[in-house]
């Protein structure tokens, strides 16, 4: 039994390539935009903690020689 009102099957269309779209093609570079700017930040960040510190320690080793010069230059002014 057939029904007379059923459509005969159709061939299934061959799947559509896939078409690029802007909005998705944007979201991408943007990802890669953030991906590039973390690693760029990271490494900024990394070697500007590395300038205070060094900044930090010449900063005391230039206080302990100003300490040590006038530790010594100290007793010859108070004679």
């Amino acid at each position: 039994m057939t029904n007379p009102q059923r459509k005969p099957l159709q061939a299934v269309p061959p799947p559509m390539p896939k078409q690029s779209n802007q909005a998705v093609d944007e979201l991408i570079a943007l990802r890669r935009e953030m991906s590039e700017f973390r690693k760029d930040f990271a490494e900024f960040s990394k070697e500007l903690s590395r300038k205070v510190a060094f900044g930090i320690i010449g900063s005391l080793v230039l206080l302990w020689i100003i300490g040590l010069f006038l530790g010594l230059l100290l007793p010859s002014l108070m004679r």
